[in-house]
């Protein structure tokens, strides 16, 4: 009987971790998913080029940071841009584990700088 109470506790525990991994990866969670109040945890990597920090954000917010970056490209003549659309992710858990990757190898942040900065700082004396 106390084999099969054990037996019982362990397949519900292995369900309860397999649920949580699954909710993390692929549905929202408000717990979780509502990151900070500028963003909501998605799919999608973005370098916030303000706040310098690797974020992954729902699609609505990646769209914006293209479209943001896209204008800045157009009229703005500001050193840096404000954000960097990286790229799409099967999953959540799939973005985190590559902004983790990029945090921890200490990966640049020069794609904020504008191309035409970059230029200039190269052919500085």
């Amino acid at each position: 009987m106390m084999k099969l109470i054990l037996l019982f506790i362990v397949i519900l525990g292995g369900t309860s971790l397999w649920a949580q991994e699954e909710k993390l990866s692929t549905g929202f969670d408000a717990r979780r998913d509502i990151i900070s109040d500028k963003y909501e945890a998605g799919a999608f990597l973005i370098y916030d080029c303000e706040d310098h920090h690797w974020v992954c954000v729902l699609e609505p917010y990646y769209k914006a940071c293209e479209e943001k970056r896209s204008l800045e490209l157009l009229k703005s003549d500001a050193l840096f841009h404000s954000c960097a659309p990286v790229g799409e992710f099967p999953n959540k858990w799939s973005c985190f584990q590559r902004q983790l990757f990029l945090t921890t190898h200490e990966h640049g942040n020069r794609f904020c700088v504008r191309d035409e900065w970059k230029s200039k700082a190269v052919l500085a004396p």
